[in-house]
């Protein structure tokens, strides 16, 4: 039991923390060995932490910059440049490899330091509802343990009406999440990229080549100048492909293309190819490219079957890296097992990265 001065000097704890007593009052642990001296007739605390943890009522906020997990274990927010050395030297290595120029520092999710104690034992990114690029720091060997702590944490912060995920989630970790609760989603897929470069390319003279356009849509976003003929054509080139049912498209309405015109550029938009029927001035084949964190990717690129073995899709993908060279380094695109257009890019030297399942995850909870 707390003595009646270490209960005021708490309470003066509490009060600089700005957390109401009631709250902090559930639960409040002083460390082991803690403890209060006197020094020239005042009193001083020694080495005092104060953890304090609500279970239910704990809540994830980008200000609060650590975060107990056990007795034992606490996460600490990271500055990202250092984290990110940190994820390019303790996560998988070939992975890190493919990406190399990313160093891994975006702030886009929070990222933290494990700890076990006041030893820095690995790192993660984690905020409501996702968890990535989890790490450990060798000799550490009971990543089991942490994961199952991590994820206890997650889901009191997280939106239970909403799934847990976790993203491309590497072969030497797939079996740790899974047996942490969570559960992999049907596809694996793999990044593919290659050098840009330039291409002499000899267009069939049945087809005309355009670049798309891009105009305000009045929302505040963009959108393409044709976007329902390009639906058209997505839908033609994936109904009912594995692609489509990865993304979860069957309709018109669904293929829309209103996402990708926010995440390009002008340089990117140009590299970007519509192909026509120059006979019918139907669109045919399509070529679309965004940014993949700062890098050039292939966002989609579909041929319509009637007008598929004619080379369009090799031809879109050469003019893309012509028009990209000196500008981008790499090319990249998301391919998912199975897709018969693998062997077009590895025929164009795209090389292949470490295959992985695209999203694993803890089901949402269902309203009563």
């Amino acid at each position: 039991m707390m003595n009646v001065m270490t209960q005021k000097i708490m309470d003066v704890l509490l009060q600089a923390m700005d957390i109401p007593r009631n709250i902090a009052a559930t639960h409040r642990t002083i460390d082991r060995g803690n403890r209060l001296t006197r020094s020239g007739g005042g009193l001083r605390i020694s080495r005092i932490r104060l953890s304090i943890c609500w279970m239910s009522l704990t809540e994830w906020s980008a200000d609060i910059l650590q975060y107990e997990l056990s007795d034992e274990y606490s996460i600490r927010m990271a500055e990202p440049a250092e984290w990110g050395l940190y994820c390019t030297v303790y996560y998988n290595m070939r992975f890190v490899g493919f990406f190399r120029e990313e160093e891994f520092n975006s702030s886009k999710c929070s990222a933290y330091w494990i700890y076990k104690g006041e030893s820095k034992i690995g790192g993660v990114r984690m905020e409501p509802n996702q968890i990535y690029h989890l790490f450990f720091v060798p000799p550490f060997a009971h990543s089991f343990e942490v994961l199952k702590l991590l994820r206890d944490k997650l889901i009191q912060w997280s939106d239970r009406t909403k799934r847990i995920q976790t993203f491309e989630i590497l072969p030497d970790q797939v079996d740790l999440y899974a047996r942490a609760g969570f559960w992999p989603a049907e596809f694996r897929c793999r990044w593919m990229q290659r050098p840009t470069d330039h291409y002499e390319i000899d267009w069939d003279s049945r087809v005309t080549v355009k670049s798309p356009e891009i105009i305000e849509n009045g929302t505040g976003g963009r959108k393409y100048v044709n976007e329902d003929e390009i639906a058209q054509c997505d839908l033609g080139s994936f109904a009912g492909s594995l692609e489509a049912v990865r993304r979860k498209q069957s309709s018109l309405e669904d293929f829309t293309p209103d996402e990708d015109p926010n995440y390009t550029n002008e340089i990117l938009t140009q590299a970007s190819t519509l192909v026509y029927d120059s006979e019918t001035g139907q669109l045919v084949a399509n070529c679309r490219l965004c940014l993949q964190d700062n890098q050039a990717a292939v966002y989609s690129i579909g041929v319509l079957p009637a007008y598929r073995g004619r080379g369009l899709a090799t031809m879109m993908l050469q003019r893309a890296l012509t028009m990209l060279k000196g500008q981008y380094p790499l090319l990249r695109l998301y391919v998912m097992e199975g897709n018969d257009a693998e062997s077009v890019y590895l025929n164009l030297g795209f090389i292949p990265g470490v295959q992985e399942i695209q999203t694993m995850y803890i089901p949402e909870e269902k309203l009563q």
